[in-house]
């Protein structure tokens, strides 16, 4: 820690003085204070408020955080292509089985109900259709735009 009086807040934003001025121990750091509060008069008597070293966001601007380990594996090309691979295999099952499948999930209850109600191909059409759509993103994938 810097000894009272060494912090020179010159170079402060007024932003930044502001944060100072409302964290600052004015008994511990009774030079600093006084220093501190002579910057933020300065400061807003001037009216020029001090740029910061960062550019400013513009408004639809803001840093995105990194993809988490659960994007990456869920939008590596490996997995699209498994899960899409999957889809078309089950899309075929549809379509060679005689009767409707039994609805004991969410997706196998709406495969059945889309199967009693509109037919076999039309049922088989979901699963075929999911698969496609991942197969074709596994082997085109999206382009970053931020290159």
């Amino acid at each position: 820690m810097r000894d009272d009086g060494d912090i020179d807040y010159s170079k402060y934003t007024l932003r930044e003085l502001e944060e100072a001025l409302a964290g600052i121990n004015k008994q511990q750091y009774p030079r600093n204070y006084a220093h501190l509060r002579s910057a933020y008069e300065q400061t807003t008597e001037s009216g020029a408020e001090l740029q910061e070293s960062k550019p400013t966001i513009e408004a639809g601007d803001y840093e995105r955080p990194g993809p988490s380990l659960w994007d990456t594996f869920w939008n590596s090309r490996p997995i699209r292509a498994l899960f899409g691979l999957f889809c078309l295999w089950w899309s075929h099952d549809l379509f060679i089985q005689k009767d409707c499948p039994s609805g004991r999930r969410l997706t196998g209850a709406i495969i059945k109900a889309t199967c009693e109600r509109f037919g076999h191909h039309v049922a088989a059409g979901i699963p075929l259709a999911l698969g496609l759509v991942l197969v074709f993103f596994a082997a085109f994938p999206r382009r970053s735009s931020g290159a």
